[in-house]
């Protein structure tokens, strides 16, 4: 099938498949939870920087119309967790909204709720996430929720529940190495296993929260920046998910080299080597993509964030983030996609960028 008809099959499909979701009984799950915390934020106009997809500018638009949420809710009607993005479900019935992204939740095993749960376990705290397996996702949704947990003080024994692929990431492991969990114990949920829990608490975070990061740093022990500041030019190496490569990558490398930019693909250095690089960096640049996510280990200090996206496609996420934790954001367009719009290959406009680094001093 070709572009851009699959994108628009896939569009289609997933509409149909949410249609039929709805089709199968379901209960109120506001009538059953129990909010026992709850802040929020007012809504935000930000008209964001100049440069940005056409993507990621309508998701800048919608957010600045949200509310956001911190929060724990409880439910303590026996429920069982659907083991994909933590839907819950109350004697068969779906109760939607129950997962953390209630607009993106579809296709939970329907029947496999109606049958005797795998395991049965008295209290538990959800950590799914329908990207949890992602880097971003998982220090920016999952984490996010863990650091709710601790803030609001829900005791020590009730454990989380983590869905079985998350867990299987190398930063996942190696995070838990490091401490971020405190170390309250772990369930792990296999992938097609539904588990009943008789008590069950949601934590909701706000997104991307700057106190969550200075929490997270603590526990992760991440070093202050010393004397030596870095440039780091991010790379997306041959594993990067979704491709998104630059086709003239070779001359992108040495016009950064020549502004003193390390070249760092994140793919190849542990969880902690990459808190150790990164949070010496005074400037992080690259494509848009999971490895911009380490900002969050540059503490205290002023940063550049210098986001390269594809015409065809991205989130304004990072310069949210750049934004909330105080840094200098620029972003330029690369050229000439070729590809489906989330994978396509470009071109980096190569004085365009020399321009913007000539701006750094």
């Amino acid at each position: 099938m070709r572009y851009p008809f699959r994108d628009q099959f896939h569009k289609a499909r997933k509409a149909v498949l949410r249609s039929a979701d709805r089709l199968w009984p379901s209960a109120d799950f506001g009538n059953l939870a129990e909010v026992l915390y709850e802040q929020t934020k007012p809504p935000c106009l930000d008209r964001g920087p100049d440069v940005l997809p056409d993507q990621a500018r309508e998701y800048l638009q919608n957010w600045s119309k949200v509310r956001d949420r911190e929060a724990v809710i409880r439910l303590d009607v026996p429920c069982t967790v659907d083991p994909k993005m933590g839907i819950l479900f109350a004697s068969g019935r779906v109760l939607w909204g129950s997962s953390d992204q209630p607009d993106r939740e579809r296709t939970p095993r329907f029947f496999d709720h109606l049958r005797k749960p795998a395991r049965q376990i008295p209290k538990a705290i959800p950590l799914h996430h329908v990207h949890g397996d992602n880097y971003f996702h998982f220090f920016l949704y999952v984490l996010s929720r863990v650091c709710v947990a601790d803030r609001f003080g829900l005791p020590a024994d009730i454990p989380y529940l983590v869905p079985e692929k998350t867990t299987q990431t190398s930063f996942f492991k190696q995070a838990r190495e490091l401490g971020v969990f405190a170390g309250r114990e772990l369930v792990v949920q296999r992938r097609k296993e539904v588990i009943a829990v008789d008590e069950v608490y949601l934590t909701r975070g706000f997104w991307g929260h700057k106190p969550y990061f200075e929490s997270l740093c603590e526990h992760l022990k991440v070093p202050m920046p010393q004397s030596a500041e870095k440039r780091i030019f991010v790379l997306r190496g041959a594993s990067a998910a979704n491709g998104r490569a630059f086709r003239n990558q070779e001359a992108v490398n040495h016009l950064v080299e020549a502004y003193g930019f390390e070249l760092v693909d994140p793919s190849q250095f542990s969880f902690n080597q990459q808190i150790e690089i990164f949070s010496q960096a005074s400037v992080i640049a690259g494509a848009h993509g999971a490895g911009l996510t380490n900002m969050i280990f540059r503490r205290g200090t002023p940063c550049k964030i210098i986001e390269l996206f594809s015409p065809l496609m991205g989130s304004p996420q990072y310069y949210m983030l750049s934004k909330e934790l105080g840094f200098d954001y620029t972003s330029l367009m690369t050229l000439n996609p070729e590809g489906r719009a989330f994978k396509a290959t470009t071109e980096v406009d190569l004085d365009q960028l020399k321009s913007v680094l000539e701006g750094l001093g």
